[in-house]
Formats: C-alpha cells, structure tokens, sequence
C-alpha cells in the first residue's frame, strides 16, 4: 500500500505540475508540444519543480479528470506485487502527461462553446457602438504603444482599449465587453496572434478603420513555421482596413515595402530616423521611442493639437515591468522588463543597462521561447552584445552558457539558485536588470519591501 499512494500522490503531484504549465501555454496544443519539442521532455516530467496551477473553471474541469482516474488507478494497482508497482511509480510522470492532453481535448468542447458566446455578444457591441476602432499588431512593442496612444487620446477623446497583453480573440472579446462604453469615442486594440488568419478573425469583428504595425521580429516563429508565415499573418491587420482608414508602418522594418503591397488603406510611415527634435520624454531606451512615434502621428491626424500632445508625451512613464526602476535587495537597483520578452527587447534592455554607473551589473534571464531555429544565432547576438559590455548575464537556460566563450554567463539548475547567488552578490552599487518572465515569488524575493 505504501508503494501504490506513492505512485498515487506522483501522480497527482505531476498532473497538477503539468496543468500549470499547460495553463501558461494557454492550454493550445501547438505551444504545448512545441515547448516539449523545444525543452528536454525528460526534465520536465521528473525533474522540474512542482508549481501548483490557478484554480480556474477550465482548470477545476481538467482536474476532475485526473481525479476521477484514482479510482480505476486504484482498483488495477492494488493487488498487484512490488515490482509492477515500482513500474507504476517510474511511469505515473507519463501517465500524468497522457491525462493531461486528454483533460484539454475533452475540455476544449465547453471552452469553445463559452468563446463562442463571447465573441458573439462583443460583434453585436461593436456593431451597436459609434466607436471608431484601431488596431496595433506586430511581434513586439503592441502593449506599450498602446498605452501610450490611450494616454495621449484620452487627451481630447472617450477612449477605450484591451486589457493588459489581452490579444487573442476572447481577449479582445472579453476586453470589449468591459472597456467599450456608450460615449467611446476610439477603441484601441491589441492583436496578437500564433498562427496564420488569427488576426485576421479578429479584425473581422472589430472592423478597424486605422492599423498601426509596430514591428518584426522572431517571436513565436516556431509556432508560425516560416518567416514568410509570420509576415504574412502580421499583414492581416493592414489588409482588413478600409480604403479611407489609415495604416501607420513602421519603416525601420526590413520588409516595409512588402507590408505597404498588403494594404489599400493610405500608408502613413513612421522611423527613428524621423523623430522630431521638440520631443521630451521620460522613457528609458530607444525602442520606447519607436512605440511612442506613430502615437503621436496618429493623435496629430485625430486632430490634437501638437501642445497637448507634447505635454501628454511628457506626462508618460514607464509601464510597469517594461524597463521600470524598483528597489532591490540589499539597496541595488532593479531594471524590471520582465513583462515579456524577445531579441530586441533583451538587447534594448543590455544597452540600456550598458550606459549607467553601477560597479556590478548582472542580467537575469529565463531564457527566451518559441524561437525554434532562429534560437542558436538569436541566443548568439545576445552573448556577443554582453562580452561588449561590463555585464554578466544570469541565467537557467544551459543554451547561454554553451555559447558563452568569455566566461560571461552563470548558468544555475533553478531560479531558487540564482536567487541565492543574487542575494550574496547584490550591493548599494549593483544593477539587476530583469529579463523576461520568472516565477512571481522570483521577482518578490529581488525587490526590497518597505
């Protein structure tokens, strides 16, 4: 009996394991088997670190399932002798992760009907509302500069905009649903998309008149397949807007000309090589700038005047995460831009951290994901940018330190050790540059807590 509830309480133990991870995958089976694909399948079901998963409807109907297998789990093992049991123990990791995709295949009927509903009542909102609607797409840079156009046309206009990175189709569903008000004036919003013809879908309910493409990267380029795929599904928002709507393009992308063929809107162009010179700002790094640039383009066409604008602009902070300063333990200094990450963020962030006095500067970083065969030569830039500088990079991806020649990289087996290392390191003259997303109790035991 001892050896089944231990084979019982893995198996719990590991379901709940995998459904968290699942849950931060958005329970989508391409990212679920991409990651698996990507990270070593062996490590994940019998050496990562227990996490316990939110309790959420989908999560409560996943669980059942794994629940209700103890039972017949129970029934088939408990007579049999030691050796088969030992074998059960060994394989209930296995047995956990067959659960798993069952309870999402079993559970993607109820979800989909609730989307459904959703999706449809936000189309009769947006088909009753007078709002004008714009869209922001692109592999990053879409949340800020959506907050900042929020900030500066909330100057002048009712406006209204997706939550947080809400920029899926229910995200934006569920966005409209609580933001889109009877006297909203313009809706901004954010797409975001894994595949082809995602965006598109989105755009087919929102119908937005202006679309503002704020760059081309990597991201997710596993999931997408090709270059040539991703392009083409950032192009669905410049080819749904109408012949009198407008799209902002950024110019400093590669393949600007191709994008300016997918459109019959007018094209509006934006760069850095254009910035005007009576700019003030308080936004730390340059790729802000380029967030921040078609804001302003797109308020000026809206009509606000260029004093309210330039006050506004002013006026902006940082978001939260997005290069912010905190106050870290043993009084460091924290530069947070864990809210996301992908290349160029990660190499605006070490040239930011590149141009300010601190004795020790360490970079802390989880790894980036979803890059499939651009992961070794993006992974490369990275180290190449970090032996420029006095900076060393912390980190639990194995990746770094493989392609690290100058002894500038600290790989550790978990975020617990990194931690620690930090702790002992950290000073009144250390920089902690935060990069990406690392667990919640990560980022707390880093910040000092009044």
């Amino acid at each position: 009996m001892i050896l089944l509830g231990a084979g019982i309480i893995i198996y719990l133990l590991k379901s709940l394991d995998l459904l968290y991870l699942f849950q931060t995958k958005e329970y989508r089976l391409d990212r679920i088997l991409n990651f698996l694909k990507e990270d070593n399948l062996l490590s994940i079901l019998y050496f990562r670190k227990i996490r316990m998963p939110a309790i959420t409807l989908r999560n409560i109907l996943i669980a059942q399932g794994f629940f209700f297998n103890l039972i017949p789990i129970y029934l088939i093992f408990k007579n049999l002798n030691s050796l088969l049991l030992l074998i059960f123990i060994i394989f209930s990791p296995i047995v956990a992760l067959l659960t798993m995709f069952l309870g999402i295949i079993l559970s993607e009927i109820p979800v989909q009907l609730y989307r459904k509903i959703i999706i449809y009542q936000a189309k009769q909102m947006v088909k009753n509302s007078t709002a004008v609607f714009i869209g922001i797409t692109g592999s990053y840079g879409k949340t800020s500069t959506k907050e900042f156009l929020f900030q500066i046309l909330s100057q002048k206009y009712k406006v209204g905009k997706t939550q947080e990175n809400y920029n899926s189709d229910i995200g934006v569903a569920l966005s409209i649903l609580k933001n889109l008000k009877p006297d909203t004036q313009y809706f901004i919003t954010e797409i975001g998309a894994y595949r082809k013809g995602e965006i598109r879908s989105i755009c087919q309910f929102i119908n937005p008149k202006f679309g503002i493409l704020t760059a081309v990267g990597n991201q997710h380029l596993s999931l997408f397949g090709s270059k040539k795929n991703l392009i083409d599904a950032k192009s669905e928002l410049l080819e749904s807007l109408p012949v009198d709507g407008i799209a902002y393009i950024n110019k400093d992308i590669k393949e600007w000309k191709y994008f300016s063929q997918k459109t019959k809107a007018k094209i509006v162009y934006f760069s850095l090589s254009d910035i005007p010179t009576d700019i003030k700002i308080n936004l730390l790094g340059v790729h802000n700038l380029q967030n921040l640039l078609p804001c302003i383009i797109l308020a000026s066409d809206l009509g606000i005047e260029k004093s309210i604008i330039l006050k506004a602009v002013k006026n902006l902070r940082t978001l939260k995460g997005k290069l912010s300063f905190e106050k870290g333990i043993n009084r460091s200094t924290i530069l947070n831009d864990s809210y996301s990450s992908n290349v160029e963020g990660f190499l605006a962030a070490l040239n930011t951290a590149s141009q300010m006095n601190f004795k020790k500067k360490y970079v802390i970083s989880p790894g980036l994901i979803e890059l499939g065969t651009e992961k070794t030569p993006s992974y490369q830039k990275i180290i190449e940018v970090v032996n420029n500088y006095d900076l060393t990079l912390l980190t639990i991806d194995r990746l770094f330190k493989r392609l690290d020649s100058k002894n500038k990289v600290v790989d550790f087996h978990s975020e617990n050790k990194l931690v620690d290392y930090i702790k002992e390191k950290a000073d009144k003259n250390t920089l902690i540059v935060i990069e990406g997303r690392f667990e919640r109790k990560t980022i707390t035991s880093l910040v000092a807590h009044s």
